[in-house]
């Protein structure tokens, strides 16, 4: 049971493997994953029905969807007899964030381009200083992104699209603008401001820092019901985490022995890379 958008995103590697032949119900912003059989669905109608009797928060199963996830026309048939639902198609949107098994195709990432692109205020731009247009930009055009980038990665055309539209209107006002209207290049805009720059956030250094959240919340919190998964982020993300966090030992349940860095801030992979490479 999920109930935080932003953990949805930890669901998307898994589901390659994990989520084989399953059902996704989903309603408001609660999703559970399940076997279509009959079996698993009855347990699951009663753990509902003692949750809603036990909190008076009962499930209302007409405005409940299943999406069925590489089922077979039997296993569908068996969860429609089953579940008094509206049948969905996988994938889905789920509060905004696309729920797919394979990597997000060109029309899924379009979508999020143009409902940036939709924020610009049009005619209004024109009355803003350049110095309001960059605040629209950071605190607009990137912060819609932060809950989006949280969660999955944006690739790298996509990420050249939204830098062309944040360009665009910090120069010119304007969705679309020639290298000639820009006065410093990109990479010195997106600088901190007490090295020259203008202090807006690179889309690519913004995704990989709030990726690294999860893994620092996993070492941090190992309580969260989440952190025993295997949290799916780029090699860069894992490096970047790699150089940054030094383990303190205390009981060694959180520390991992050869790759983690608890040895006077070294790790044992980097100070016997020959002993590590032997080791199954």
């Amino acid at each position: 049971m999920i109930s935080k958008a932003a953990e949805l995103g930890l669901l998307q590697p898994l589901s390659r493997r994990a989520l084989q032949h399953r059902i996704s119900m989903y309603a408001d912003d609660v999703v559970l994953f399940l076997h279509p059989n009959a079996a698993d669905i009855a347990v699951t109608m009663d753990i509902l029905h003692l949750f809603g009797t036990a909190s008076g928060l009962k499930t209302n199963l007409q405005k409940s969807n299943v999406l069925p996830i590489r089922c077979g026309e039997q296993e569908i048939e068996v969860v429609q007899q089953q579940l008094p639902c509206a049948l969905s198609v996988f994938p889905c949107k789920y509060l905004g964030l696309p729920l797919s098994l394979r990597r997000l195709t060109k029309e899924h990432v379009q979508v999020i381009i143009d409902r940036i692109a939709d924020q610009l205020p049009g005619w209004k731009a024109d009355l803003l200083t350049r110095a309001g247009r960059r605040i629209h930009v950071q605190f607009v055009l990137t912060a819609m992104l932060v809950y989006l980038v949280m969660a999955i990665d944006l690739p790298q055309w996509a990420t050249k699209a939204i830098d062309k539209i944040r360009r665009s209107y910090l120069w010119r006002g304007r969705k679309e603008a020639r290298g000639g209207h820009c006065l410093v290049a990109w990479e010195t805009a997106c600088s901190p401001t007490e090295l020259g720059g203008l202090g807006i956030s690179n889309l690519k250094n913004l995704g990989w820092a709030l990726r690294a959240r999860w893994l620092w919340l996993q070492k941090k919190e190992p309580h969260r019901p989440w952190s025993a998964l295997s949290i799916q982020v780029p090699v860069q993300v894992q490096k970047l985490c790699s150089m940054a966090i030094i383990s303190d030992v205390g009981n060694g349940k959180n520390t991992l022995f050869w790759t983690d860095r608890w040895l006077h801030g070294h790790c044992i992979k980097d100070l016997a890379p020959r002993l590590f490479a032997v080791i199954p």
